[in-house]
């Protein structure tokens, strides 16, 4: 049975070599302000799974408790809604290196962030399906 609300490690994007990759050569067209999202889409033999990277930019919060709550919530909120993403990229056969940036600099609250993520993921899929 597979577990669709995870984030296993395997889905942390860690590969210095594809962040890099990410963000010279991905998309940017998608935020929703306090969150900007760049993703790029390969072949699924090209990545190993989707993975996301989260950031919470030590320029905006100076204190790494404040970065982390920020990482935990965009992590938590992702996770739930993250199926209808993953299903269309399964349809079409690819999979996804994502970053999610934080870019405000005062904290949220996960009320306010969940519609705010759910919109992006559902522009996010809808850029995948138009593809």
């Amino acid at each position: 049975m597979q577990h669709l609300h995870t984030f296993a490690k395997n889905e942390h994007l860690c590969s210095k070599i594809l962040i890099d990759k990410l963000f010279s050569e991905g998309n940017k067209g998608i935020s929703g302000f306090p969150v900007r999202v760049t993703w790029l889409t390969m072949p699924a033999d090209a990545l190993q799974g989707n993975q996301i990277l989260i950031v919470a930019p030590k320029k905006k919060f100076h204190h790494a408790v404040d970065r982390n709550r920020v990482k935990r919530q965009l992590r938590e909120l992702f996770r739930l809604h993250k199926q209808p993403l993953y299903d269309a990229l399964a349809s079409r056969n690819m999979h996804m290196a994502l970053a999610l940036v934080f870019s405000d600099d005062r904290l949220w609250s996960s009320d306010q962030l969940e519609p705010r993520i759910v919109r992006i993921i559902e522009k996010l899929t809808d850029s995948v399906l138009a593809d």
